[in-house]
């Protein structure tokens, strides 16, 4: 478990690394906000992409070769990111990363290969924890190694190579201890490789394609404020890129403990879709703090209750998706769940860039509290659907 651990965490790790140096990004290359928030939704087109195809991989090879050539990857995005110093470098560092990125179909297959359908929750749970984690150091990491007030003292390739020598630690303890699950399957037949030649069958199942349609859903509205957080406490308070740093890592402190303590008892006491709502109502209670915003006070109030429902999102859909999946199919399954969240993350910074800009710097988080309306009605629809079907999908 510390493998798949250590896996989760690097991935979150990659995806987080910039979000407290933004502004100084931008101000450093000289470009404009919106274009950064499009390298960010760059990094989740790669994730989009590459996910089921990692993920019908590790369905037919196994587990374990998947995850370790991802890791690798990972490394190399990182390394090329540290020495990124023109706007191109860091594309190409943030494409590899994403398509890396990919591994964590694999990563949740693997632990849904290990739990039955009782403790599943719990064990997702764990990994929700390394998820969270990544979240804590990512920015943490980001804001205090990078240093500096301004953009011309701020040095990004510290941050960058530290996460680069994480992703060699998560190689080599996967080389070295972990084992390929029993109950991973190998499905070599012709076309197996092919996973969306799978996704009509996937998503012609309604309660499994609705699981999947909320996935992106709350992945959209979340990103949306995850690609434009720092810009906003940059502008609106003007914090510095170590306190927006700091601000990251108690986010990642409230994802790590919801995820170790709290998701698989509530879980197992309510029910994976009863959590969904709760974390859904959860999470735009705290885009509405962000809008109206006049006080340290209300920004701490609004992260918390972000950081809880971003706990639940990485938590509850996927759960619910692997108890729907065949076993031989849950890598696939796992997958394309995954590609529904990194096409929310796609969209969301895509516009969220512009909305801030040229709108207002909380438009996008109206925005968002718009979104998630829209995925509670859906998460109210899947409860009813759940409740109906077998006791084990809930």
């Amino acid at each position: 478990m510390l493998s798949i651990f250590l896996i989760v965490f690097v991935g979150m790790l990659g995806t987080s690394l910039l979000a407290p140096l933004i502004p100084f990004y931008a101000a450093r290359l000289g470009v404009s906000p919106e274009f950064i928030t499009l390298i960010m939704a760059l990094y989740a087109l790669c994730q989009f992409l590459a996910a089921p195809l990692w993920g019908r991989i590790s369905d037919a090879y196994g587990r374990k070769p998947v995850l370790m050539a991802t890791v690798a990857g990972s490394a190399l995005g990182f390394v090329l990111l540290g020495f990124a110093d023109s706007i191109w470098l860091l594309v190409l560092a943030r494409v590899i990363g994403g398509v890396s990125a990919g591994n964590l179909a694999a990563a949740y297959a693997y632990v849904s290969d290990i739990t039955t359908p009782q403790n599943r929750s719990a064990g997702l749970g764990k990994v929700g924890a390394a998820f969270g984690l990544g979240f804590v150091l990512g920015p943490g990491v980001g804001g205090l190694l990078a240093g500096g007030d301004t953009a011309l003292d701020a040095n990004f390739a510290r941050p960058a190579f530290a996460a680069a020598a994480l992703s060699a630690l998560a190689f080599i303890v996967t080389w070295m201890l972990l084992k390929e699950p029993a109950k991973s399957a190998a499905v070599k037949k012709p076309g197996s490789l092919n996973p969306f030649a799978r996704f009509k069958g996937i998503i012609g199942h309604p309660t499994l394609a609705m699981t999947v349609g909320l996935t992106m859903l709350l992945t959209t509205a979340a990103s949306v404020r995850e690609s434009t957080v720092a810009l906003w406490a940059h502008d609106h308070f003007a914090l510095d890129a170590k306190e927006i740093g700091f601000l990251f890592a108690y986010t990642g402190l409230v994802i790590t403990a919801c995820q170790g303590a709290v998701m698989g008892a509530v879980s197992k006491r309510i029910g994976d879709a009863n959590l969904l709502i709760v974390g859904i109502v959860a999470y735009a209670t705290g885009l509405g703090c962000f809008v109206v915003a006049d006080s340290m006070t209300l920004l701490v109030v609004g992260t918390t209750l972000n950081a809880f429902g971003t706990a639940v999102f990485s938590n509850a859909p996927p759960t619910v998706a692997s108890k729907l999946a065949q076993p031989d199919e849950r890598g696939l399954v796992l997958g394309v769940n995954q590609s529904a969240g990194s096409l929310g993350r796609f969209i969301g910074p895509t516009f969220a860039g512009t909305l801030y800009g040229q709108i207002s710097i909380t438009a996008p988080f109206s925005a968002g509290v718009v979104g998630l309306l829209l995925a509670l009605c859906v998460a109210l629809v899947l409860r009813s659907k759940l409740a109906a079907s077998a006791p084990s999908a809930n």
